[in-house]
């Protein structure tokens, strides 16, 4: 293993300082990640709770500063147990800590970038609408041709827009390093989802980037050397940041919302434990989360001011310092699988304890925080404005490709008055890049598909780039509710 095959300072196009070393270049990625306009955004977007006004309730902004702190922290345990075994120099990591620690903090920065307004419920609208209006425009005009260009139109995933933004919207000219961190899923948006007892199962369970992404997919890959379908080894290490991060927001913004009491929660804990532990008695042992939560509880009912922040702080500060150690040595003792892309599971699904422990807080979110009665009228909320404002925006998709590249290039087409308001909405940095987008296509049969694939990125790109906020307010303008 040598991490110096992996970790490039490399961009795909020059820097405009050059000569600069790997920890520089990686430097240089944090600052333009957090001057980002795509992280700017991240504030008024939320994980659970969209429009809240509660500032205590996290937004994808707050959330993605936690991710970073936690993968700040396992990157050093990793790095200083590779240093303490004398592994570094070996593995051509002497000197280059500093950029790989800013690498995983960057990448856990921005994991969340590419999600659309009102979370998962959002990407179930985009998803519904493509499937229901895009395939119904896409067989009418080109029966039975390029299937793959549809399949990847129905299949939005937030870590594939986020790759999407940050190249090619944004075009903040990130490292391949950097972007290879981002790679969360290895499976393009266009190819069926592998069965998960398949050989890459688990790294192909969702798409990692669309065909619009593809020529630079290849490009990391051959930079950072890649072999086809595995993963970057430090993305283990922000995936397992997300998920000990968001498994216990979730439930301390469910106590902030006062969905859930510190009584009750500790009650879920022990319950759904004993649940784990009777269906896995050969894995689950001991009583490791429960005995938290004790701890916790007795602080919580002596306590008597903070009560519920007491506890809490309890169960985080332990859970996470745990969990932190555990990833790192999750990712030390399959660290050669893990070099190569090829482990095929997160870092925290080791079938034990401390897996388990994640596993009882998801569960106790699904079957007692996201099927409340809030979150199911706030998604269908969001429900009806993605669905709405992406029906609003239809009459630019069927338009013919002659009259839309008319458009682009005189600004307006006066027999199609309702179009021409409508493109003049669209942010100019988009319309750029579907213009590059067709700019670049070869001529060939199959032109016209992929002008109208771009075309459904374009409007996919607009709506899914609003805060929760701003799409609230534009549907209620362009539906005149006052």
């Amino acid at each position: 293993m040598d991490y110096t095959t992996r970790l490039k300072p490399s961009r795909c196009c020059t820097s405009a300082i050059p000569g600069r070393s790997f920890n520089e270049e990686m430097e240089s990625d944090r600052g333009r990640a957090v001057n980002s306009a795509a992280v700017r955004r991240l504030q008024q977007k939320t994980q659970v709770f969209p429009l809240q006004i509660n500032a205590a309730v996290r937004s994808r902004l707050t959330h993605s500063l936690e991710v970073q702190q936690v993968g700040r922290h396992i990157s050093k345990i990793i790095l200083d147990r590779l240093s303490k075994a004398g592994q570094l120099d070996t593995l051509g990591l002497q000197g280059m800590e500093e950029g790989f620690i800013c690498a995983v903090e960057t990448s856990c920065l921005l994991h969340d970038v590419g999600n659309p307004p009102f979370g998962h419920f959002g990407e179930k609208a985009i998803n519904l609408w493509a499937e229901k209006v895009l395939c119904s425009e896409y067989h009418h005009r080109f029966p039975g041709k390029h299937e793959d260009l549809l399949r990847d139109l129905c299949n939005f995933e937030g870590n594939a827009q986020g790759l999407r933004i940050l190249h090619h919207l944004q075009a903040l000219n990130l490292t391949h390093t950097q972007l290879a961190c981002l790679l969360k899923y290895t499976r393009s948006a266009a190819e069926e989802a592998p069965k998960r007892t398949s050989i890459f199962g688990y790294l192909k369970k969702k798409p990692g980037y669309y065909l619009s992404e593809s020529k630079l997919i290849k490009e990391i890959a051959h930079h950072v050397a890649l072999s086809p379908d595995c993963r970057f080894p430090l993305t283990y290490i922000m995936e397992a940041s997300d998920d000990i991060s968001y498994c216990i927001a979730d439930i301390e913004d469910a106590v902030d919302k006062n969905i859930l009491t510190i009584q009750r929660l500790h009650q879920l804990i022990l319950s759904t434990w004993r649940s784990f532990k009777e269906e896995n008695p050969e894995v689950i042992t001991a009583d490791y989360l429960p005995k938290i939560s004790e701890e916790a509880f007795t602080h919580f009912t002596v306590e008597e001011f903070n009560k519920d922040s007491v506890y809490i702080l309890g169960l985080r500060t332990k859970l996470v310092n745990d969990l932190c150690e555990y990833a790192a040595k999750r990712y030390i003792d399959n660290h050669e699988a893990i070099f190569t892309g090829n482990f095929d599971e997160s870092l925290l699904d080791g079938s034990d304890e401390y897996h388990f422990a994640t596993e009882t807080l998801r569960r106790i979110a699904i079957e007692h925080v996201f099927c409340t009665p809030e979150v199911e009228n706030l998604e269908l909320k969001g429900y009806a404005v993605i669905s709405g404002l992406l029906n609003i925006y239809s009459p630019l998709i069927k338009l013919d490709g002659f009259l839309f590249e008319q458009l682009c290039c005189n600004g307006n087409l006066p027999d199609h008055p309702i179009e021409s308001r409508l493109f003049h909405k669209l942010p100019k940095k988009q319309t750029e890049a579907y213009s590059r987008a067709i700019d670049k296509l070869p001529s060939s049969s199959a032109t016209a598909q992929w002008e109208f694939y771009h075309r459904c990125r374009l409007i996919i790109d607009y709506i899914s780039g609003m805060t929760d906020g701003s799409a609230l307010a534009e549907y209620r303008n362009l539906k005149a509710i006052d």
